[in-house]
């Protein structure tokens, strides 16, 4: 059901459309809410450059930095406002994904305002660049050109360093206030039979699969904070091991046994301190590779969301062509999934990596503690008052209590479990296929 306040033309969560188009941007097909809500019919877009909607307060060099991910074969998400054949506006979240023979655009009621709001005040800040130049007589190229370069400062000025940075970031939040809102694959009618039957009840069984891993993901994310909260903690526990370190090697008293105890003691805190080292740049891998695969679920999310609301259609007559549309979205949704597998395999491969570094570092510590204790007993003769000796005595009485809080949130971390079944879903995407296949 749509509304309107003033000039801009609302609807709702449950009104998700679709449109695709060659590589060139041309339309080859839509849904029934796009024709509706641009206000154009379906013949007069088909064949028609996609650029029939776009709104003239809408940067140039968005499209021009979307152009650059979509050509790169990345899918890119956006905020974007369209201008209807009636003069009135709408606003879209807008995914575009790539396909074999062109693209796939999914559109959804924007609601993360927090994030909107701010990037739609960077476009109106590009746009009045883009119009200045243009009145100055640069080319439309110039223009778009100057304004990617625009969008991409004020995209960092809000903490993106690029649209696909941002993409992977919007995609998750858009998606949940989506399903929050409601919006779920459809449910086969009680006593349903055939292949539309067998297509929603595929599709519902990859729902859950994902609405699962969004859910662990989202606690990979709380430890990854925490995580980050806890790195000034770990500097300061390895600022005070180097200097241990350093003290202790400065020991020549003592006799073969104590320095040896020196020895081991620079060296177990050398591999610590290496750790710790790289701690900031394992956290960011980390946190990469969940980003990455939020956004592939959240993608996927979306995908099986359209999949099942069109194999609906084809019982309720809602859609025109709902077949063709099914193919051209379960293309969309195959590739999607073949990505998948890798992404949360890395993600495995980091969260150990995590794991293993920081049992790294606690093992080293405390067997650096435990000889630190022995190098002091042993200098308690005629060392006792060692200026040296007593600032070690100090840094050991402190521990590293820092490290051990790192390491319980790693172990928290590695007992995560991603439960993907990779063979049920590959089984249910099979069914999907062979349902279109008869449909065909």
């Amino acid at each position: 059901m749509e509304s309107q306040i003033g000039y801009e033309r609302l609807f709702d969560p449950e009104d998700i459309f679709f449109s695709t188009t060659d590589r060139r941007g041309v339309i080859q097909n839509t849904n029934r809410t796009f024709d509706h809500l641009s206000r154009y019919s379906r013949d007069r877009l088909i064949g028609a450059p996609h650029n029939i909607i776009r709104h003239l307060d809408m940067p140039a060099g968005l499209f021009r930095l979307m152009w650059v991910d979509l050509e790169a074969g990345r899918p890119v998400c956006a905020y974007v406002t369209n201008r209807a054949l009636d003069g009135l506006d709408y606003r879209v979240f807008a995914t575009i994904v790539p396909l074999r023979e062109g693209y796939l655009s999914v559109r959804i009621k924007p609601m993360d305002t927090a994030t909107r709001n701010p990037v739609e005040e960077a476009y109106r800040r590009v746009r009045a660049t883009e119009r200045e130049l243009a009145a100055h007589a640069a080319s439309r190229r110039e223009v778009g050109e100057r304004g990617a370069v625009e969008l991409a400062k004020e995209l960092g000025g809000l903490g993106f360093e690029s649209l696909h940075e941002m993409t992977q970031v919007m995609l998750p939040r858009e998606v949940s206030a989506l399903v929050g809102a409601g919006v779920r694959v459809p449910a086969a009618l009680p006593g349903m039979q055939g292949p539309v039957a067998r297509l929603l009840a595929a599709v519902a069984l990859i729902e859950k699969e994902t609405n699962t891993l969004v859910y662990e993901l989202d606690e990979y994310m709380r430890l990854i904070s925490a995580m980050e909260s806890a790195r000034g903690a770990a500097s300061a526990a390895q600022r005070r091991a180097v200097r241990i370190g350093r003290l202790v090697s400065q020991d020549t008293a003592g006799g073969d046994r104590v320095r040896s105890l020196a020895g081991q003691i620079s060296e177990l805190i050398g591999v610590a301190d290496a750790e710790l080292g790289r701690l900031p740049a394992r956290l960011r891998a980390m946190d990469d590779a969940v980003t990455e695969l939020r956004f592939a679920v959240a993608l996927m999310r979306l995908m099986t969301l359209m999949v099942g609301r069109f194999a609906r259609s084809i019982l309720d007559g809602s859609e025109e062509e709902p077949v063709r549309s099914l193919r051209d979205l379960h293309e969309g949704l195959e590739s999607g999934f073949a990505g998948l597998a890798p992404v949360l395999r890395s993600v495995g491969v980091q969260a150990r990596e995590l794991d293993d570094a920081l049992h790294t570092v606690t093992s080293s510590l405390d067997r650096a503690t435990r000889r630190l204790g022995r190098w002091v007993d042993a200098h308690r003769g005629g060392f006792s008052g060692s200026g040296v000796v007593n600032e070690v005595a100090s840094f050991m009485s402190q521990g590293f209590p820092e490290v051990g809080g790192l390491a319980q949130l790693a172990a928290e971390c590695r007992g995560l479990n991603l439960t993907y079944d990779e063979a049920e879903t590959q089984k249910c995407l099979a069914a999907v296929r062979t349902a279109l296949t008869e449909l065909s």
